[in-house]
């Protein structure tokens, strides 16, 4: 078996087995599925050149249902982490995460209204931007691009004025 082809099966099963060994969010090591799954098939084709055809495509099943496992546990513990009312951290989520919580945020932030809390808005980042002091004295971020955050309004309004957010709701 290739040693690149190892080295990706290896560092696959890894990373399912911290994910899998622990209640918490992992931060993973990639910024999306897209680029660990573009990885792996990067890897696989490599490899496709010196393996036979049965042992790719045992491979190929091995990597389904290891990446199958990892996106099944972290789904799962967002949703914990959601149902609990538990904030969720946005640095430890993938891209793909991210947009997948977007509604379910927004039902946050209109419960957090009925609740009196209003005046807040949901914003996605346009790109990274360092810690900010919010208008109630507190500061937030930093930020990365597409992170999803509840901001008072007006700290929304300035940063969607200077271009780095995009209002949501």
């Amino acid at each position: 078996m290739s040693s690149l082809i190892s080295d990706t099966l290896k560092r696959l099963l890894d990373l399912v087995r911290t994910e899998t060994s622990t209640e918490d969010l992992q931060k993973p090591p990639y910024e999306s599925y897209a680029q660990l799954i573009q990885e792996i098939n990067n890897r696989l084709s490599i490899g496709g050149n010196v393996l036979d055809k049965e042992l790719l495509e045992s491979m190929r099943n091995m990597v389904r249902e290891a990446l199958a496992s990892f996106v099944r546990r972290r789904i799962e513990k967002i949703m914990r982490y959601y149902q609990v009312g538990k904030d969720i951290p946005q640095e430890l989520l993938f891209i793909e995460e991210r947009r997948f919580l977007m509604p379910l945020l927004e039902l946050r932030v209109a419960e957090a209204r009925e609740s009196k809390a209003e005046g807040l808005s949901i914003v996605s980042f346009k790109k990274g931007f360092p810690t900010l002091y919010s208008v109630r004295l507190v500061s937030l971020g930093p930020f990365s691009q597409f992170d999803l955050v509840v901001l008072p309004r007006t700290d929304a309004e300035e940063l969607m004025r200077r271009g780095v957010v995009d209002v949501i709701r």
